[in-house]
């Protein structure tokens, strides 16, 4: 009997020599030793990692601190600096002879582009063979960590097309305009709508590539907010990201029900309901199924897993804002032994700004104030009492505080333009920084529960209930 020949699909044979370049390490370290002036320029486009023989790093990395610390290079001082190298042997001798490869350094930045693409190249036999080991014995997040791993690689690398004319820049500048102008014209919100008119008055709404920091003290109502600026958005058309790092997503979408039917929230936890209120809150799922809201309350996630998440989202039209709540919670853990929580919390806000940037869409992102507020008789949240990290002003293009005086036992407050009033069901927000805008105080009603906030200029503050905040 004739046997079926057996059909075999190609598969690659395994890289055995990485892509590699030592007469290219060598020849940008000599380069750099004989002209330093071109360090800062290389700096910007290859990292230590891209060199491959530890030497040649270590060296690198002593030039690079030198740099940071401005003291001039030269084949002395560097000499001295690489004395404490280990495996170095003799200092003076190897310098001179890295220096020896090269007859002048005017040709570093080239040869330092190469060097790039040979790390680029390397990066991505490396990250073939660990996507294969993945991909066997981790199959539900090999995608997820894929799609991170390729973009990170796809983001270090330098093109020319990065830098765009300023004639350009000039004529998409003058199109915003003129979207913007037709909205006001119309009355409309120039961006995402906040759900509070005076506040899209100042800041002209949220909009991409925006960091919003929205911050408080616990129990003053973050997440309450937040799910506001959410079915705001989401009920203009805006697809909401939501990722719940203190609460289950059950949770949140009971919070919601509660604001969105005016049912008692005590009646609501305990199950006390009634035949009207089971209406209500019928009612209240129906409108709330309709709106392009995606909740994600995984614990203990990061900014590079929100990322996955967030560019997954946006590829299908599901991403048109981010918020996150709340920054203090994300897994911030570093492999490097000496970093520290500020700086941990710096890198995480930092990641915030640019998942804003690259998808083009606003991000919120949800912070803790430090004791010190509490400490002063002036209760005003200051820039300085941001929790862990001053990079968080920094990096955010607005920051909100969230204030209710009535929580520090006022009675009445100044709101300026209302003159005098009660502080009871009246919330704050302190616009203290708006790198595009005007900064200021906004006063919002709410009612008892924190389930419902509107503009204080309504004719009607939401309806009141005598449940606990929820």
């Amino acid at each position: 009997m004739r046997r079926e020949k057996q059909i075999s699909y190609n598969r690659p044979e395994a890289v055995e020599v990485l892509p590699e370049s030592p007469e290219l390490e060598t020849a940008v370290l000599g380069a750099l030793i004989l002209e330093p002036e071109y360090l800062p320029d290389t700096a910007e486009m290859i990292e230590i990692s891209a060199f491959q023989t530890p030497i040649h790093g270590k060296i690198y990395g002593m030039m690079l601190s030198m740099l940071a610390e401005g003291v001039k290079i030269d084949l002395y001082t560097l000499t001295q600096r690489c004395k404490t190298v280990d495996g170095l042997g003799n200092p003076a001798a190897y310098l001179a002879k890295l220096t020896q490869a090269v007859g002048s350094g005017v040709n570093v930045l080239d040869h330092a582009r190469q060097l790039k693409d040979t790390e680029t190249r390397r990066r991505l036999c490396l990250f073939g063979h660990e996507l294969a080991a993945r991909a066997v014995s981790d199959p539900d997040g090999v995608i997820d960590w894929a799609t991170s791993e390729i973009t990170a690689i796809a983001a270090a690398t330098v093109h020319a097309d990065d830098i765009t004319p300023l004639s350009e820049v000039v004529r998409a500048t003058l199109d915003d305009l003129e979207r913007r102008q037709q909205a006001r014209q119309t009355g409309e919100c120039i961006g995402i709508s906040s759900g509070l008119s005076r506040l899209d008055a100042l800041t002209g709404g949220w909009r991409g590539g925006q960091l919003i920091v929205l911050a408080g003290r616990p129990g003053m109502g973050k997440s309450a907010v937040m799910l506001h600026f959410s079915h705001a958005a989401a009920a203009s058309g805006v697809p909401v990201c939501v990722f719940s790092l203190e609460m289950p997503d059950t949770q949140l979408a009971g919070r919601m029900l509660v604001g969105g039917s005016g049912v008692n929230s005590g009646s609501f936890r305990t199950g006390d309901i009634d035949a009207d209120s089971w209406r209500r809150l019928e009612q209240a799922a129906a409108e709330l199924s309709a709106l392009p809201v995606y909740l994600y309350d995984r614990a203990n996630i990061s900014m590079g897993d929100i990322r996955s998440q967030c560019k997954a989202m946006h590829r299908r039209g599901r991403c048109g804002m981010v918020i996150i709540d709340y920054l203090q919670l994300l897994d911030t853990a570093s492999r490097n032994t000496n970093s520290t929580r500020e700086r941990e919390i710096a890198a995480a806000s930092r990641s915030a700004k640019l998942l804003a940037k690259e998808l083009d869409v606003p991000v919120i992102l949800l912070s803790q104030l430090s004791r010190k507020v509490e400490e002063r008789t002036d209760k005003t949240p200051l820039l300085s009492d941001l929790r862990e990290s001053g990079a968080i002003e920094q990096d955010a293009d607005m920051v909100l505080f969230l204030d209710r005086p009535a929580m520090y036992g006022r009675t009445e407050i100044d709101a300026g333009r209302y003159g005098t009033i009660s502080a009871e069901g009246v919330g704050l927000l302190h616009i203290a920084k708006n790198r595009e805008g005007a900064t200021g105080s906004i006063v919002f009603r709410h009612n008892e529960s924190i389930t419902r906030i509107a503009d204080y200029e309504s004719t009607a503050p939401p309806p009141q209930t005598d449940g606990e905040p929820f």
